[in-house]
């Protein structure tokens, strides 16, 4: 039988709380200090939640990230934030990575506070990180994807095997629209190899049309949004894990476990690999408390996918 797990990768919003200490923080009436506490606040709050809904793999939540590839673009020498730029088509913005002329290097791979491996238990956290090909597609001038894979990513990746991360999600928006060339992507995977296991996410978008070159590429899991995936496009038998988008990151409306898992059954029929319940996207999109409903609803059908086998 496929392994079934359920797991919450990417963005978590921040509660009111935080947000507004954030914004104190910008106008002076607040410390960082504060700021920070009041992070830690939700960091708790964020892993008791994914603890008290049964999630297989936890998850930091990322709450210090403005956006996927801000953080690299900060600590990477050869990078710099660039224009704001809509994600997609949400209603927020990331910051296009710049080249300043040097090769990209990171020269220190990130920790707390954006990665807390400290408070994530040894082989069973998530991580999520930009895919260098989107990295490379979304950058404001000419960035070279295998490159960033080479000099920024996989360092940081050699930094999460040490500190017990159990999978990496590779969070790929890049491949959407048509005339993709994945020569790219597949050379980037090629330097990413070894560390750890890796999932090529695809968020908020029809991955149909390119399911059946991503399933030769060097990664033990795909990502498809089946909210705008058919899934008559997976190719049968699906050949590798699949970490299926059952759960709307964009919507407030909050889903029944009981449609999930009926959904998760058609899906094990076409599996060779795993089946692992995710978002289709970063929880961000929605308000802290639906987020947190929305995580006790995957572990609900994940439970109940589990309890049938």
């Amino acid at each position: 039988m496929p392994e079934i797990k359920a797991y919450a990768p990417g963005i978590y919003p921040r509660s009111e709380e935080l947000v507004q200490a954030t914004r104190d923080l910008d106008r002076g009436r607040t410390t960082r200090e504060a700021v920070e506490r009041r992070r830690r606040e939700d960091l708790v709050a964020l892993l008791q939640a994914q603890e008290e809904a049964g999630l297989d793999y936890l998850s930091d939540g990322l709450l210090a990230w403005q956006d996927i590839f801000r953080p690299f673009c900060e600590a990477a020498r050869g990078l710099e934030p660039g224009p704001l730029t809509r994600f997609l088509n949400t209603n927020t913005f990331y910051r296009a990575p710049v080249a300043t002329g040097e090769p990209p290097t990171l020269e220190a791979p990130l920790g707390p506070p954006y990665f807390e491996a400290g408070e994530l238990p040894r082989g069973r956290w998530v991580a999520t990180l930009p895919s260098p090909h989107a990295m490379a597609a979304f950058a404001a001038d000419g960035l070279d994807a295998r490159e960033l894979a080479r000099r920024v990513i996989r360092p940081q990746i050699e930094w999460l095997a040490e500190h017990g991360c159990a999978l990496v999600v590779l969070q790929e928006a890049a491949l959407f629209g048509g005339n993709v060339d994945l020569r790219s992507l597949a050379a980037a995977l090629e330097e990413l190899k070894g560390p750890l296991p890796l999932a090529l996410q695809l968020p908020f978008g029809d991955a149909g049309e390119v399911l059946g070159e991503l399933v030769e590429l060097e990664v033990e899991a795909i990502g498809v949004d089946f909210y705008s995936t058919d899934v008559e496009a997976l190719p049968r038998p699906f050949p590798k894990t699949l970490l299926a988008g059952v759960i709307d990151a964009r919507n407030s409306l909050l889903e029944d476990p009981q449609e999930v898992a009926k959904f998760g059954r058609r899906l094990l029929e076409e599996l060779e690999g795993g089946l692992h319940l995710v978002p289709n996207g970063d929880l961000q999109f929605v308000p802290e408390r639906i987020a947190r409903q929305k995580l006790a609803r995957l572990g609900e059908a994940a439970k109940i996918l589990k309890e049938e086998r």
